[in-house]
């Protein structure tokens, strides 16, 4: 029914995408073997993943972004986002980062899949379907739809820009109201402490203003996403 967030996208990471930090942070034998061990601690690996070197590396010059995983692509965009603008919770940036590399963010994704999307993803029928669900239904449809628009708001707010002067149709704050209060509703639901997501849930929904605006500036400065 919906791809539902796991936090912790560096356990998705591939072999490709230990291979790229290893090559960036460490440049001799020596300095991978001291590294390797690093990345062995789990409270070293996010001061590993922290450091600006693979944010430039990936993003910035593209050297090697090529092989690497849309996991660590987007945790280093949302990463370095997020703290350009303040926020420093490791899990606001992991949660966006799998939500984003979850629901398939390419850059040959093109105005016209996204508009079609945009349609039907807050329709009359969609609606009806959240308030008629059972009670645990009723919580994967909130965490789907805040998803959905999480990635629209972030990656492809000159689109929604556009697509709200031509059509007259909501723009990009009225669908960060949208993220904001479904992913309220889901961090209140009994299934949010079941899965030991409830604080994550929350912290995004606080943060998630910012944290979309931040976004923005970065997708504007550094990549192409079909806008």
């Amino acid at each position: 029914m919906t791809r539902f967030p796991r936090p912790g996208c560096w356990f998705r990471f591939t072999q490709a995408d230990w291979n790229f930090i290893r090559q960036t942070l460490a440049p001799d034998e020596r300095a991978r073997r001291g590294l390797d061990e690093l990345m062995q601690d789990p409270e070293s690996l996010p001061l590993i993943l922290d450091n600006d070197r693979l944010f430039d590396a990936a993003v910035v010059s593209r050297e090697r972004a090529a092989p690497l995983s849309p996991e660590l692509f987007f945790f280093l965009v949302a990463r370095h986002a997020l703290k350009e603008c303040g926020i420093r919770e490791l899990a606001v940036a992991d949660y966006m980062a799998v939500v984003c590399a979850d629901y398939g963010c390419a850059p040959a994704k093109g105005p016209e899949q996204i508009e079609r999307g945009v349609d039907s993803l807050y329709s009359v029928d969609y609606l009806e379907a959240i308030e008629n669900a059972g009670r645990h239904h009723r919580f994967f449809l909130h965490v789907q739809c805040a998803n959905q628009f999480l990635v629209l708001t972030c990656l492809y707010p000159d689109f929604l820009h556009r697509r709200a002067a031509r059509r007259g149709a909501p723009d990009v704050d009225y669908y960060e109201q949208v993220v904001v209060s479904h992913l309220d509703s889901a961090s209140k639901h009994v299934l949010a402490e079941e899965f030991a997501l409830e604080e994550t849930l929350e912290k995004v929904a606080e943060c998630f203003p910012p944290a979309r605006r931040a976004m923005n500036h970065t997708v504007r400065e550094h990549l192409s996403l079909g806008q």
